[in-house]
This record gives structure tokens, sequence and C-alpha cells, in this order.
């Protein structure tokens, strides 16, 4: 199983209400070697293209605890992008 968790946040910080899940899990075969499939979990933000200029925090891996352990942090860091985007270089984008 691959465990997967995503959150969305609004300039400010403030949580975007989405309709999709927060997380959810998918079945993985063992020759599917990429980094979702090797790792306990791995995290990421990212400033969304366009005029809402919303912050996503993905995660994914094969350990259900350290994912859920790792989506506090990532959105965390979400949080603080939305808040202070030229701490990220977040600004050179619009």
């Amino acid at each position: 199983m691959v465990f997967h968790a995503r959150a969305l946040f609004l300039p400010g910080g403030d949580r975007a209400v989405t309709r999709l899940p927060e997380q959810w899990s998918v079945p993985a075969w063992d020759f599917e070697t990429d980094r979702c499939t090797d790792r306990a979990s791995a995290w990421r933000t990212a400033r969304q293209p366009g005029t809402g200029q919303e912050v996503e925090a993905q995660v994914r891996g094969t350990d259900k605890a350290a994912v859920e352990t790792a989506f506090t942090e990532a959105c965390a860091q979400a949080v603080d992008r939305a808040r202070n985007p030229g701490k990220y270089g977040d600004t050179d984008d619009w």
C-alpha cells in the first residue's frame, strides 16, 4: 500500500476546503520503484500557479504512521509558505 495525504492552504494560511479526500491509500506492485513505494514517507509543499496562489502540502509513502507524521510537518510548512511567500522565493513567480 502507498499512503497519500494532501491539503491546500490559501494565502494567509487558512485551509482551503476541497472536494478531494485529505488522506487515501492505493495498492502498489513490487515492480513500482518510484520514490513513493520505496520510502516510509516523502513530502513537499508547492505554490500553485495562477491568481489564487494557494499552497499545497503533499505526502506519500509506504508507512501510514510516517505519512501521518510527515503530513503534520508538511502542513506546518505550507502554512508558513502561504503566510511568507518571499521566504520561499514564491514572489518571483508573481
